[in-house]
């Protein structure tokens, strides 16, 4: 399938978000933040479930927190990099820790955008949730 009948097939349906967090305070402030009208948000609380929820539901774009116990965020976004059924859909890192220039570009080889927590907003969520889907 290619990005243009992925995008008329996107344009049929709902915009479908997972959002990965183990922090449920966390986790549903993301999830508010890309609701819009017509958006299905889907969560997921630990990397493991993360992964199998995307294999299973396939979303449109992901929002992944990088600090969680067990498989944290950089196993989750090379678990789905890995699986042909995942590695084509994007992945928003959303972090409250800081990341150095070389961690971000080791990131961002396998994620469209890294929002930190402190900056979190509507504007910041939605904008880099449209731009990923442009890719």
């Amino acid at each position: 399938m290619d990005i243009r009948e992925r995008s008329e097939e996107r344009s049929e349906r709902r915009l479908r978000v997972l959002v990965i967090d183990d922090d449920d305070s966390a986790r549903e402030t993301v999830s508010r933040l890309a609701t819009r009208q017509g958006t299905v948000v889907i969560g997921a609380a630990t990397g493991l479930q993360g992964v199998t929820t995307a294999q299973a539901e396939r979303p449109d774009v992901i929002l992944l927190d990088l600090m969680m116990p067990g498989v944290g965020g950089h196993e989750v976004l090379a678990r789905l990099h890995a699986d042909e059924s995942t590695a084509r859909i994007p992945v928003i890192v959303v972090t409250a820790r800081f990341i150095n220039d070389d961690e971000r570009r080791q990131i961002l080889d396998r994620a469209s955008a890294v929002i930190y927590k402190c900056d979190l907003s509507r504007e910041a969520v939605t904008g880099a949730i449209d731009s990923a889907l442009k890719r």
